[in-house]
């Protein structure tokens, strides 16, 4: 499976090149324009995945054709907002699981964190994780959608919007 339109996932793990200015509840306004960006971007390129921040670090899946995610890849290293990167898992898939999202933002609160204590772990530290964490953060991930509220690229994370409960656990980039 060496072909450029073969499907491939890739997750990665880095550390914000800025400081972060979430104070409270929301997202931290760097990371809501890597999102904005990145949602617009990657529908047009056919990836999908999920981006989560905390601790000043960055864990995110992606899924596409593997030159497509392959040359983003290669773009987020050379990315100032982003320091020691390091690939974490690359392999082909059969088939997208995140075909309806171009990119979904997760919280840590509820679905990161559950996920974090059955393999252990009391803090998020990517840089730690294993295939099978990761993994099973994918799935949680999937299996969380229906209870979730959607929010469109550019959402403030719902700040002063009481009609959007649960939106500061997770956003979705739906096509």
């Amino acid at each position: 499976m060496d072909k450029a339109t073969d499907l491939i996932c890739l997750s990665y793990c880095s550390r914000a090149s800025f400081s972060s200015e979430q104070q409270g509840y929301g997202v931290d306004p760097e990371v809501n324009r890597i999102l904005v960006h990145s949602r617009r971007n990657n529908q047009q390129r056919r990836i999908g995945g999920v981006l989560h921040y905390g601790n000043g670090c960055f864990f995110q899946y992606l899924e596409g054709p593997a030159d497509t995610v392959d040359g983003l890849y290669a773009r987020i290293c050379r990315d100032a907002r982003h320091h020691d990167v390091q690939r974490l898992t690359r392999r082909p898939i059969r088939s997208r699981r995140f075909r309806n999202w171009s990119m979904k933002f997760v919280a840590i609160e509820r679905v990161v964190g559950e996920v974090l204590a059955r393999h252990g772990m009391t803090s998020f530290d990517p840089y730690q994780f294993t295939p099978a964490l990761i993994d099973d953060l994918v799935v949680s991930c999937i299996q969380a959608e229906d209870d979730a509220p959607e929010a469109r690229p550019g959402d403030r994370a719902g700040r002063g919007n009481p009609r959007r409960p649960g939106l500061l656990g997770r956003l979705f980039g739906r096509r």
